[in-house]
């Protein structure tokens, strides 16, 4: 069974990197995944902050050895558990310019008991085609981790659901 699929768009000097991903969880869970600090250091990073709103910010760390990193991004649009979209104002790689922009943008469906989570990144282009074959590559890893945590929170919530109804006593008959 395949979990993601892959478009890339060569238009220059804009290139588009298009996931799609069916995770066997509620769409409740992956928004949240998506958009609550306590979620995000579970799957994403090391630590972050969210304000998940029109106007609100993103801000993600990220610990590589003895160094770190830091992206912050707007949220554009935001529909709860539907879409989000939002715009990285640094990436780490420094804050982006009015010309240069890089925007993330989900939209999430609940279709046959699982959740269809489409991801574009639409960004400048990078340098080197080298490069943005990493970056639709470290898509792939993101987002499996993402399917992974999600399908882990809905197996452990059902597990918790179900032992608390069968430890209830029985009714008196």
């Amino acid at each position: 069974m395949t979990f993601m699929t892959d478009e890339v768009s060569e238009k220059s000097p804009i290139k588009q990197i298009k996931k799609r991903v069916w995770i066997k969880a509620s769409a409740e869970v992956v928004y949240k995944a998506l958009t609550e600090s306590k979620e995000l250091v579970r799957w994403f990073c090391d630590r972050a902050s969210c304000d998940a709103r029109e106007g609100g910010e993103l801000s993600a760390h990220w610990k590589t050895g003895k160094s770190s990193q830091k992206g912050r991004a707007v949220f554009t649009h935001l529909i709860p558990g539907e879409s989000m979209e939002l715009l990285w104002i640094d990436d780490g790689q420094g804050a982006h310019t009015k010309s240069s922009a890089h925007t993330l943008s989900y939209e999430i469906k609940s279709k046959s008991g699982m959740t269809e989570l489409v991801m574009i990144d639409t960004g400048d282009s990078p340098s080197d085609e080298e490069t943005f074959a990493f970056l639709d590559q470290g898509w792939n890893s993101v987002l499996l981790e993402l399917k992974d945590y999600c399908e882990r929170r809905e197996r452990s919530a059902k597990l918790r659901s179900h032992s608390k109804s069968s430890s209830k006593p029985a009714a008196p008959k």
